[in-house]
């Protein structure tokens, strides 16, 4: 993702996610099930210019960057179906946009992009906002995707099918390589090399932090803990009224004790992410290494000048535990089917089709900068090979690519917005003012429990 405004959408929508409505039971989501107004979206407003005027129109919200230009390749090699698209708020605006039509009945687009985060919220209710693809034969495409991403769409619910899975970002380490190099420390590939090289700076007399750990950066604190093989959340559309919250367990607390001695030791920063004053440090090299979602190449070239190709950082595998430490995931998003649609099968073609061929997925990845779920690319050479001007030419894809073929998948809250807000305060404390992590995880469990039950959830 090339676009700042865009990129910091994205990596921030999962901490701006709705409270959920009321939940009863298993709910249904057979309301758009038989639906099939072709006219319905005639009058409908694009921000595209629609190609074929007497085609049947299926209304999209999407924000990924360059869908347009992808909207344009699909409605000049479709004469059956043209996309209206529009872009109805990024991440956390247009969930709000989707929320109110929700409340409204009315005025929802056919297909919504939703981050893997976001999807459970709309399909926890007594009634499910989004359309079971499976009904329509969307497990046959299982195979063209990720298991990670496969996992995120399905959650946990056998044969449900809930989004055509899009993007990925896995997850890897940044390094300053000039620093390692001027410093002549070794890049580290474990956790313990990790916190040596930064004892190894240090001694060499970088004055700088081996890196950061920002209390704010919401998805990065469960991609961690899930390298410690810690399942924080439990949730599955099969039993949607259930969910299971273990922040507090031994994984967890390991990684944060581990953090917080390198924060002791004054090896590493506290400052939030996406500041003002992150952005300086990240980009002056006080910071030697980060831990991100591979994302993170978007956002930092958009802080420097375009023609800027000095190549100062390199992208790594992230440091592991032991052997056994798993490949993670810090985003992705897909395309859902709400229930309000017009043409469900039309609908359904759609949100499978739009990305579904070499030239769409091209221009996903080259223009959009996304990372993709889909297995035919992450095969290609084309992708494999293609190379980074802002790392130096790095094949960066050699890098990131076993990674998200390697990612098994998570579970997420119906109300992950308000887990992730409860996680910023605890983990602040924890690593900003030294506080046990025990103590912290054991109250940030029972604050989520209890939010639970208030709102209709039994605890398992």
């Amino acid at each position: 993702m090339k676009n700042i405004t865009k990129l910091m959408s994205v990596l921030a929508a999962g901490a701006v996610l709705l409270s959920i409505t009321a939940c009863g039971g298993k709910g249904d989501s057979s309301t758009a099930v038989g639906k099939e107004d072709k006219s319905a979206n005639n009058s409908a407003q694009c921000q595209n210019k629609i190609k074929k005027p007497g085609a049947e129109k299926v209304t999209l919200w999407a924000w990924y960057p360059a869908i347009e230009k992808i909207v344009d390749d699909y409605n000049n090699t479709h004469d059956d179906l043209q996309v209206c698209w529009t872009n109805a708020g990024q991440g956390g605006g247009e969930y709000t946009k989707f929320n109110n039509a929700i409340k409204a009945k009315s005025g929802a687009a056919d297909i919504v992009q939703l981050e893997y985060e976001a999807m459970p919220q709309f399909v926890a209710g007594a009634q499910k906002h989004l359309v079971d693809l499976g009904q329509y034969g969307m497990n046959k495409h299982k195979n063209e995707y990720t298991e990670g991403a496969w996992k995120s769409v399905s959650m946990g619910g056998g044969k449900t099918v809930y989004g055509v899975p899009v993007d990925l970002g896995p997850f890897v380490m940044f390094v300053r390589q000039d620093i390692f190099d001027k410093y002549k420390v070794k890049v580290p590939t474990t956790w313990d090399e990790f916190a040596q090289a930064g004892r190894d700076l240090k001694a060499a007399g970088y004055d700088g932090f081996l890196s950061d750990w920002p209390p704010n950066n919401t998805g990065m604190t469960p991609a961690l803990f899930a390298q410690k093989n810690q399942k924080i959340y439990s949730y599955s559309v099969a039993t949607p009224d259930k969910v299971k919250v273990n922040y507090n367990g031994k994984g967890s607390k390991e990684v944060l004790d581990y953090w917080q001695g390198l924060v002791r030791e004054g090896l590493v920063d506290t400052t939030d992410g996406s500041t003002t004053d992150w952005n300086t440090n990240m980009m002056s090299g006080k910071y030697a290494a980060y831990v991100q979602a591979s994302w993170l190449t978007g956002y930092i070239k958009g802080l420097v000048n375009k023609n800027d190709t000095t190549a100062n950082f390199k992208v790594y595998k992230a440091p592991v535990w032991d052997s056994s430490t798993p490949m993670v995931n810090q985003g992705g998003s897909a395309l859902c089917v709400s229930d309000q649609v017009k043409d469900v099968k039309a609908a359904v073609k759609v949100a499978h089709d739009l990305f579904d061929t070499e030239a769409a997925q091209k221009i996903g990845v080259t223009d959009g900068g996304l990372f993709p779920s889909w297995q035919s690319m992450l095969k290609s050479d084309f992708f494999k090979n293609m190379e980074e001007p802002f790392l130096g030419n790095q094949k960066v894809n050699e890098v990131t690519i076993p990674v998200a073929s390697g990612w098994k998948g998570y579970d997420y809250l119906p109300f992950q917005n308000y887990a992730y807000d409860e996680q910023v305060k605890v983990i602040s404390k924890i690593i900003k003012n030294g506080e046990d992590s025990g103590v912290g995880l054991k109250t940030l469990d029972k604050t989520l429990d209890d939010y639970a039950k208030q709102q209709g959830f039994t605890i398992e």
